[in-house]
């Protein structure tokens, strides 16, 4: 496994189906970019089971080794709750990103909402080993700054990459000179910074799932913000909305199975030591 300079990790949690093992490949390919370490985690629902498993494992991490040049390092919790306890592993070992698989529901991911973790969720293999397109829906009326740090930041990893700013116009409303004008102070931002940006608006009220799915095709990754919902909507939201609007739920089980990146307000992508 490449050397790291510090403590750095990318967990992935992996029951062995075919979309843990994308989630792997995923998360090679990520542990370079990031220089980060990376870990298969396996819950076991029964003690009995850890030694079989922890074999298993053991025998996946090679795979990736083999086809990937990544050596991931392994561990195996016991619990009856999956979720419960890689929510806990993620807790306790306060990883720079954890890489979930959804087989087209929410349910796999809302266990890590309201944490200070990053999640990417994926649908399919990594298409590429580099990220050449990252697409940002941002709303420059609703604290897009957190949005502009994580540009930035993916900057610093794929240095190469175009990061795509998708953003509504405002035209032919009093909010279009407040919109121009932070495109154009985040043009000078990123020009300074040396990022290739590329601005994207359209004419429609805000940023919806389908425009940022239009808008974001040939992306090699997606990067949303999961806002809280309003306590009128989680009062009639189900379980599975409860941190997750409409929105986020389509774009995480979008058809072109593009990953997305989904990040709280208050998360840190934690910076290079």
């Amino acid at each position: 496994m490449n050397a790291v300079e510090n403590d750095r990790l990318i967990l992935v949690p992996c029951d062995f189906s075919p979309l843990a093992y994308h989630a792997m490949g995923h998360g090679a390919y990520m542990s370079k970019a990031m220089n980060a370490r990376l870990l298969i985690l396996h819950v076991a629902p029964r003690e009995e089971d850890i030694p079989a498993m922890e074999k298993k494992l053991h025998f996946v991490a090679e795979e990736c080794f083999d086809k990937f040049g990544i050596r991931p390092e392994v561990m195996i919790r016991q619990g009856n709750q999956p979720y419960s306890s890689i929510k806990n592993v993620t807790k306790e070992l306060n990883p720079v990103l954890v890489i979930l698989k959804t087989g087209g529901g929410v349910h796999t991911v809302t266990m890590l909402s309201g944490t200070s973790t990053p999640f990417l969720v994926i649908q399919g293999p990594p298409e590429h080993s580099v990220m050449n397109h990252i697409s940002f829906p941002i709303n420059f009326l609703n604290r897009h700054e957190e949005k502009l740090k994580r540009v930035i930041h993916f900057s610093d990893y794929y240095p190469d990459a175009v990061m795509h700013i998708i953003t509504p116009s405002g035209k032919g409303t009093p909010k279009e000179k407040v919109i121009s004008a932070n495109l154009t102070l985040m043009a000078n931002i990123m020009d300074k910074q040396g990022i290739k940006t590329d601005f994207i608006t359209h004419d429609k009220i805000k940023n919806t799932a389908d425009v940022i799915l239009e808008l974001s095709k040939g992306s090699d990754m997606i990067v949303i913000q999961i806002e809280e919902l309003s306590p009128f909507r989680k009062l009639f939201s189900g379980l599975n909305k409860f941190l997750f609007g409409l929105r986020e739920e389509k774009l995480i089980v979008n058809a072109d199975k593009i990953p997305v990146l989904c990040f709280n307000l208050e998360t840190d992508l934690k910076s290079e030591n």
